[in-house]
């Protein structure tokens, strides 16, 4: 999981679609912006990002509607 890249040796096994990316999960601007760089590297692309992303479940939504599947 790329959350385990901005963060290692966190448990990240109770996550679930809910999870709440800044509030749950503490993420700061600057993980957002990681999480992000990550997401565009791995796949060779750039997001538009217009959506607003509370939630795993709604990253994962927004990135399954452009295409991209991510394994939780």
């Amino acid at each position: 999981m790329l959350l385990e890249f901005l963060r290692p040796g966190e448990n990240f096994a109770g996550l679930c679609h809910a999870t709440r990316l800044m509030e749950d999960l503490q993420l700061s601007s600057c993980e957002c912006l990681g999480l992000v760089a990550m997401i565009e590297s791995l796949y060779g692309r750039v997001f538009g990002w217009e959506a607003e992303l509370r939630t795993l479940g709604d990253l994962l939504a927004y990135l399954a509607n452009e295409g991209v599947e991510i394994p939780v």
